[in-house]
């Protein structure tokens, strides 16, 4: 047999021709790869749930449904243009809970201990602990269940003990979609931020002037008060950058924390640094001044006096405090709009469940004073 120097060309495995390892023409990332591998282990674990023998059909009726769902997380995964990754992890979750219904028994019993444990790791509420696992952590139904399962080997686990287990991995599944989904918005907007920040940084680069800083506050009108308003909507907009928010809407009103974020709260901060200039020139209860025109004794003094060497800082130190008003003005007015979003959210029926923080305990039910 003659050498070669070439290596063999093996043809292509027909497991990677699922997902489209073809069709991309880029390297593959580790998330793209995780994903990849949890459709082809939910694919595998549903060719060993139709080998069973008993099924009836109810049963692959099941099975059926999780070829479509998985059929759907394949596309998900498998698009050029960009992944649907929510829509993924959605399919996934309902593949995963209803091959519980029909799993075979001796599989049923670490797939039981692993959502248990789960259970108590991921989810926080207290309610929810509570009704799931008990007061004792030992007599609610997702550990009654486990438990018989464990002493029977899972032989005969019957349909209740799997739809307990089914509910209980939904509620594990929509705590962690909820952390998902609140870190994917948090980046989102830190990126969009990002992009808008430079942009403001590019218009301001255009409006300032050397003239405009030494002649400064003569040329206030109109390119003073755009740079001004820049600055207090820069402040703003870091503010979004360095803080995470705890988003409650799940689906339907998303492009509104968008819009809020980084529109409103830009509009707000510029607002707020409009004002303290106003408040400077006006010296009601501030002002900024040199100190060859602070000698003078001044008619009405401000509550607040700035003295620096020359126009120029003063100019510089108005732009600063144009983005500490930007910034305040996000953090003082925050507070009272997430108190009118939660309160206007919280009867919708679109909303995540809430979560209360580890280790408090759940309210007790008010008794009625006796008369």
């Amino acid at each position: 047999m003659a050498a070669t120097d070439t290596l063999p060309d093996h043809p292509f495995p027909e497991l990677l021709k699922r997902v489209g390892f073809q069709r991309r023409r880029r390297g593959f990332g580790s998330a793209t790869q995780l994903l990849w591998n949890r459709v082809e282990s939910n694919d595998s674990l549903l060719e060993l749930c139709r080998i069973r023998t008993d099924l009836n059909d109810e049963d692959l009726a099941i099975l059926k449904q999780c070829e479509e769902r998985l059929a759907a997380a394949r596309w998900c995964l498998d698009k050029p243009a960009g992944r649907w990754s929510f829509s993924f992890w959605e399919l996934i979750h309902d593949v995963d809970g209803l091959l519980l219904l029909v799993m075979p028994p001796h599989m049923l019993v670490p797939r039981a201990l692993e959502i248990e444990q789960q259970f108590g790791r991921r989810v926080a509420d207290t309610a929810r602990a509570l009704l799931w696992l008990g007061a004792d952590k030992v007599s609610g139904p997702l550990p009654r269940c486990v438990r018989r399962l464990t002493q029977e080997d899972g032989a005969d686990a019957d349909r209740y003990c799997r739809n307990v287990l089914r509910g209980a991995l939904d509620t594990v599944n929509q705590q962690v979609d909820k952390t998902f989904w609140q870190l994917s918005i948090n980046v989102t907007l830190q990126v969009f931020s990002t992009l808008l920040l430079l942009a403001v940084f590019l218009v301001s680069f255009l409006l300032l002037s050397r003239e405009l800083i030494q002649a400064w506050p003569s040329d206030l009108v109109p390119r003073g008060l755009l740079l001004v308003g820049f600055a207090g909507a820069s402040g703003a907009i870091i503010s979004n950058m360095l803080s995470k928010e705890r988003f409650v809407v799940a689906t339907g009103a998303t492009g509104r924390f968008f819009a809020y974020h980084l529109l409103v709260k830009p509009v707000i901060g510029a607002f707020a640094a409009l004002m303290l200039l106003f408040l400077e020139q006006s010296r009601m209860l501030l002002s900024v001044d040199t100190r060859t025109g602070s000698t003078g004794v001044d008619p009405s003094p401000a509550l607040f006096h700035i003295v620096v060497s020359d126009n120029q800082a003063v100019f510089f130190t108005l732009m600063a405090l144009a983005v500490v008003a930007g910034w305040s003005a996000d953090k003082l007015l925050s507070s009272i709009m997430d108190k009118v979003l939660g309160r206007l959210l919280g009867q919708s029926e679109k909303v995540l469940p809430p979560s209360s923080p580890a280790g408090t305990t759940a309210p007790r039910p008010q008794v009625p004073a006796p008369r």
